[in-house]
Formats: C-alpha cells, sequence, structure tokens
C-alpha cells in the first residue's frame, strides 16, 4: 500500500484522534489532493503551517495503528477475502449460491476495504 493510500485509511479508521484543524486539513491533502499552498490559503495559515500539522497528525495516526493494528487487520481480512472469492471462482459449478456468494464477498471488499 502506497504513502498516501495508507495515510487516507488511517484517517478513515482513527481521524475522530485528531484535533478538527488536523483533520481538516488532513481530509484537504489526503482526500481532495489540494496543494500546501491551497490548504494553508482555506486554513489562513501558512504553508510550513499546513505541513507540520500534516506530519504531526501523520505521526499520531502512524503511532496510534502500530498500537492498535488495525490496517494489518484489514489487510489479512482482504488476502483472506480474496483467496475465498479466488476459489469460488474457479469452482466449475455456478450455482446461484456460489455466485452469490461470490458477489457477496466482492461487496465486502468493496465496502469495507476499498478494492
Amino acid at each position: 500500500m502506497d504513502k498516501f493510500t495508507q495515510m487516507a485509511v488511517l484517517l478513515d479508521i482513527y481521524g475522530g484522534l485528531l484535533t478538527d484543524k488536523q483533520k481538516d486539513v488532513m481530509e484537504q491533502y489526503y482526500s481532495y489532493d489540494l496543494s500546501l499552498q491551497e490548504i494553508a490559503e482555506n486554513a489562513g495559515i501558512t504553508k510550513q503551517g499546513v505541513h507540520d500539522l500534516i506530519r504531526r497528525a501523520e505521526h499520531t495516526l502512524i503511532k496510534t495503528d502500530e498500537k492498535l493494528g488495525f490496517i494489518n487487520r484489514l489487510t489479512n481480512i482482504q488476502v483472506c477475502l480474496e483467496k475465498v472469492e479466488q476459489r469460488l471462482e474457479s469452482e466449475e459449478s455456478k450455482s446461484a449460491e456460489v455466485v452469490a456468494c461470490r458477489e457477496e464477498i466482492v461487496n465486502i471488499i468493496n465496502t469495507f476495504l476499498g478494492g
């Protein structure tokens, strides 16, 4: 997972632990892909201030996940679901139940894991 994706996921999971200003700046940077200058203008602070807020927020999110480990758990769930999906896909029988199970797995991956 690249850093941009990792931060977006961490923000979704742990964003409530950040200050309102940190969360707002992180969302602008990671969710809306705004530049530091654009965020600085929106927030009424300097570009360096935005940079510092982002770095502190990233540190908080990373340290929190190191302690709680939700990203690792989600990744493991995704790997398992993908294995089940592959096994269902390779089954010769394409009964309605197998197709429904496969569709449900795809929905779980897309809903909870951003697949």
